[in-house]
């Protein structure tokens, strides 16, 4: 295929700007994405790239609806709504939700691995760039230096035959609380169901009884979520087991301290009574989950990226690492996603465990 025809399917700068619109970042103030809002852009973009592509003519139309959709995840509540933790003071604005240090060294230990292993793929990448001369395609032809051997014997010490144990025996583990106070079946979820409905009657002002038909259409759904739920958590200890990474994520999210009755709405006053209006206004316990939806998908991120850098690094190590750029941006986009992950987190929070971990690596 030559490049003339090759022009026709690049994509326009109308989907390329739809892409970007689509996909672009938040504020800290409305760094709260769903999982659902997160893949809804993504699937939109992929889905008109591809119809931009292919039949131009009805990508136009298709453009509308991701931008309808971009509208409508953009102005969720719950992009506009942030958790707070549980302090002493009253500047929720400050107050974010954490934990103790102790709960957030497994995972500072996870970043201080990525950016060593960053940092060793860089450098090896710089060496194989330098090694690649004008009159040779290949680095293959050239005879490894002492340098780029002890690079490469570092990463396969680091990725492949000895890689570190971020989860020490004095760590604390995964806690989940039962939603159900670890009642039996049945009177957890008839308890469940009195304390929304006493929720509901302060909320709105309601002082007449709900009627008995809906109260127990109520408890046969809460039944079903904490089936739900009970699979939820045994499928998460599963992909625990099998991923230290993951655990040592988990060890700090699953003990954050959220204030389960208020948090930070940024929007406007007109927003907040049209929202509430609408009775479109989040409840506490939406905005914290949708807060951990966030910090999970960073977290598979990290977990999915680590485990694509493990699998190019056996690759290039077949190949004389040919494209170690290829490791590199792999590196780097879980380094992006770690970052993401610990912006959550409050500064003075993420510096004492920096330290902490810091002084054991250097006992």
């Amino acid at each position: 295929m030559n490049i003339e025809s090759m022009i026709h399917l690049l994509p326009s700068a109308k989907a390329l700007y739809i892409f970007l619109l689509a996909t672009q970042h938040h504020d800290d103030a409305s760094s709260t994405s769903t999982r659902r809002c997160f893949l809804d852009r993504s699937t939109s973009c992929a889905k008109f790239l591809l119809l931009n592509t292919l039949f131009p003519s009805s990508s136009a139309s298709f453009a509308e609806d991701v931008a309808t959709t971009t509208a409508r995840t953009t102005s969720d509540p719950l992009y506009l709504a942030r958790p707070v933790g549980i302090s002493s003071n009253n500047d929720d604005e400050k107050n974010r939700p954490s934990a103790p240090t102790e709960y957030l060294l497994p995972a500072t230990r996870v970043g201080l691995y990525i950016y060593q292993l960053l940092s060793i793929a860089e450098a090896l990448a710089q060496i194989k760039k330098e090694d690649i001369t004008p009159s040779s395609s290949s680095s293959s032809s050239n005879p490894s230096s002492a340098a780029e051997l002890s690079l490469i014997a570092r990463l396969d010490n680091l990725l492949v035959s000895s890689p570190p144990s971020f989860i020490t025996s004095t760590d604390p583990t995964v806690t989940r609380g039962d939603p159900y106070n670890n009642m039996p079946p049945l009177l957890g979820e008839i308890a469940m169901q009195q304390q929304k409905q006493k929720e509901r009657k302060e909320q709105l002002s309601i002082t007449s009884n709900i009627g008995i038909a809906p109260q127990l259409f109520e408890v046969g759904e809460l039944m079903g979520e904490r089936r739900q739920w009970s699979r939820l958590v045994q499928a998460e200890k599963e992909r625990e087991r099998d991923s230290e990474i993951r655990r040592a994520f988990n060890i700090y999210t699953t003990n954050l301290n959220f204030n389960p009755n208020k948090y930070v709405y940024s929007g406007s006053r007109e927003e907040k009574k049209k929202l509430i209006r609408e009775d479109r206004l989040p409840s506490a316990t939406e905005v914290i989950r949708s807060d951990l939806d966030a910090r999970d998908l960073y977290r598979n991120e990290v977990q999915t990226k680590l485990d694509d850098a493990r699998s190019e690094y056996l690759y290039q190590k077949r190949v004389g690492f040919e494209d170690a750029n290829e490791l590199v941006g792999l590196l780097k986009d879980a380094k992006v996603a770690l970052d993401s992950w610990f912006d959550f987190i409050p500064d003075e929070d993420v510096k004492l465990a920096l330290e902490a971990v810091k002084r054991e690596q250097n006992r």
